[in-house]
C-alpha cells in the first residue's frame, strides 16, 4: 500500500525551487522569495468545526487569528480535487514593518490532514496598495473621517461580525484590487494558492480515506500555518 505523506499532493510547480523534501514537509521558494509548503499531519485533526460549515470555520479561524495577532481576510469551505477543504487568507505584521500574508488550504481527514501554505512578505511596496485604495475611497465618499479623526467605512470583519477586533480586513484587501497591484504580497499569495487549487492532484489512497467529521467540543487545531 502506498504510504500517505507530504508527497501525496502534487500541483503545478513552475517557477518554484524545492528547498525542503521529506514525508512530513515539502517546501519550495520562488525567485522573489515567496514560499510554498505542504505539511502532512499524522494524526486526527482538532478542527473545531465541520469543514463544510461556513459559519463554523469562519468563527474558528477568526478567533484563531485574533488570538495570534493576525487579521482574517478570507475563510471559505471549498472542494479541491474532490476533497473537502478550507481556504484561509490572513495577514500579520512584520517586526521590521509592513505585513506578510499567509494563504492556506487545509485538507482534513479522519486520521490525518494536510496544510498547504503560501507565505508572501511585503517589501519595497509596503503600504502603497493601502494608501492608493484609501485615497480613492475617501475621494468617492466611501470612507470618511469622524470628528475624532477615525476612518469610517475602511476596516471591518470580512463577514460582518460587528464585535470583531484586532487587525481587521480593510477595503484594500479585497480581491478586486489584485489586478491593479499584481506584485503586492497579497496578490501574489492569492495567485499562487489559486494555482495550487486549480492544479492539485491527490493520491487515490488519500481520496479514499475517511473524511473528517466534527464530533463537537471546542479544541485548538494545528499550529502549523
Amino acid at each position: 500500500m502506498m504510504l500517505i505523506s507530504a508527497e501525496s499532493l502534487r500541483f503545478d510547480l513552475r517557477g518554484l525551487r524545492m528547498t525542503t523534501t521529506g514525508s512530513a514537509l515539502r517546501e519550495w521558494t520562488s525567485a522573489g522569495g515567496d514560499t510554498l509548503g505542504v505539511h502532512f499531519i499524522d494524526g486526527p485533526p482538532d478542527l473545531a468545526a465541520d469543514p463544510t460549515d461556513t459559519a463554523g470555520v469562519r468563527r474558528f479561524y477568526r478567533e484563531r487569528a485574533v488570538a495570534e495577532g493576525h487579521g482574517l481576510i478570507e475563510c471559505d469551505p471549498v472542494r479541491v480535487a474532490g476533497c473537502a477543504a478550507v481556504r484561509i487568507v490572513r495577514k500579520l505584521p512584520q517586526p521590521s514593518g509592513g505585513l506578510s500574508y499567509l494563504a492556506s488550504l487545509v485538507l482534513p481527514f479522519r486520521e490525518f490532514g494536510f496544510l498547504v501554505k503560501v507565505h508572501c512578505v511585503e517589501r519595497t511596496t509596503a503600504g502603497v496598495r493601502e494608501a492608493q485604495v484609501l485615497q480613492h475611497a475617501m475621494a468617492s465618499g466611501q470612507v470618511t473621517r469622524s470628528e475624532h479623526g477615525d476612518l469610517l467605512g475602511w476596516a471591518r470583519d470580512p463577514y460582518g461580525d460587528a464585535g470583531a477586533s484586532g487587525l481587521l480586513w480593510n477595503l484594500s484587501d479585497a480581491r478586486t484590487h489584485d489586478a491593479r497591484f499584481p506584485d503586492h504580497a497579497l496578490s501574489r499569495a492569492r495567485s499562487l494558492l489559486d494555482r495550487v487549487e486549480a492544479t492539485l492532484r491527490i493520491d487515490d489512497n488519500v481520496r479514499a480515506a475517511p473524511g473528517f467529521v466534527y464530533r463537537g467540543g471546542k479544541r485548538p487545531w494545528w499550529k502549523r500555518w
